[in-house]
């Protein structure tokens, strides 16, 4: 994996949204944009999804996805998808790629997957989060990339945690433990909970 990261808004096993950063997908980058989307769930849902609006699982998915600092490049495309009759919802205007680049058309989407090196997916309707930004191999996956001597020298920690359907609460915990791994510097970890090496991105 490098640096390309796709953050998705999922409704219903439907991508609603994603957002492009061209320098984020690292672990530690990559759940603390999750989290200022999480943050703010409740707060948007319930006071930043304008009422005139017909598409509101889009907007709201849009609306999330700005707070991480992304933004639309084409915003009059945007409010026909959306169906604004005013013509003059605000939104967020795509400073660049860096900042993040949200695709709401089902080619815009497909290209920021094709693209990606580490994804964050957030389910709107079941509150969970999968977080995919993060190296894992099986044993044999493992011994075929790296030999003995490299693996000994990993000091390879064992851990029992989900990185796929973590609820929002939980997510909390994901972000204490990619913290303090990288406080430490403890990258590589064998994880008992699915029988795989989970290696974090830095």
């Amino acid at each position: 994996m490098g640096q390309r990261l796709n953050i998705e808004i999922v409704k219903n096993g439907e991508v609603l949204a994603n957002s492009y950063y061209h320098w984020d997908a690292f672990s530690n980058v990559a759940i603390n944009l999750a989290i200022k989307i999480i943050n703010n769930f409740d707060y948007i849902k319930r006071c930043n999804v304008e009422e005139y609006i017909e598409n509101k699982d889009l907007l709201f998915a849009i609306r999330l996805l700005e707070e991480t600092g992304a933004g639309i490049s084409n915003i009059d495309n945007a409010r026909k998808l959306l169906k604004d009759k005013t013509n003059n919802l605000k939104l967020k205007k795509c400073e660049g790629r860096n900042e993040g680049i949200i695709g709401i058309t089902k080619e815009d989407i497909e290209e920021t997957r094709y693209w990606e090196e580490g994804r964050v997916s957030i389910d709107i309707e079941k509150k969970t989060v999968d977080f995919n930004v993060i190296n894992e191999y099986t044993v044999e996956e493992l011994k075929e990339d790296y030999d003995e001597e490299d693996i000994k020298e990993m000091n390879i920690k064992e851990i029992n945690r989900d990185f796929k359907n973590i609820s929002f609460e939980d997510i909390f915990e994901l972000k204490a433990f990619i913290d303090k791994a990288n406080y430490n510097e403890e990258y590589y970890f064998y994880n008992k909970k699915d029988d795989k090496y989970v290696f974090l991105i830095q």
